[in-house]
């Protein structure tokens, strides 16, 4: 795997970053494309390969503005496959006056029932 591997993006997908050397991955921006499982299918391929050769210390940063309800059923899957893998540190970012995706966070974590570390940022 490249030392840093990006999915760019797009008006319907957030940028994903695989920084492989520092062991971080990054999801940037909102998920509501029209087949959100073509686009997870890509994101769960690329972090399988990841996780196959980088499974300790791997730390998971999420600042989403928005995702629709088929995206957050499937970032559930990611999480908890996550989790079972690697135990990751999972940091959840949220604008400061966005209760919704304060609240989404702290729902993911009773979900996959693992720590989630909620960072409030004043924005992205």
């Amino acid at each position: 795997m490249d030392k840093k591997v990006i999915i760019p993006k797009t008006n319907q997908t957030p940028e994903v970053e695989f920084d492989v050397e520092n062991r971080n991955l990054s999801v940037r921006g909102k998920i509501v494309p029209e087949n959100p499982f073509d686009f997870f299918d890509h994101f769960n391929l690329t972090f399988d390969k990841y996780i196959e050769t980088h499974p300790d210390n791997l730390v998971i940063n999420m600042k989403l503005d928005y995702f629709n309800t088929v995206s957050s059923k499937l970032l559930s899957k990611f999480f908890q496959k996550a989790v079972l893998n690697s135990r990751p540190t999972l940091n959840w970012y949220y604008e400061k006056n966005d209760i919704e995706l304060k609240e989404a966070g702290e729902d993911y974590a009773q979900i996959i029932n693992y720590p989630i570390n909620l960072i409030e940022v004043d924005e992205f």
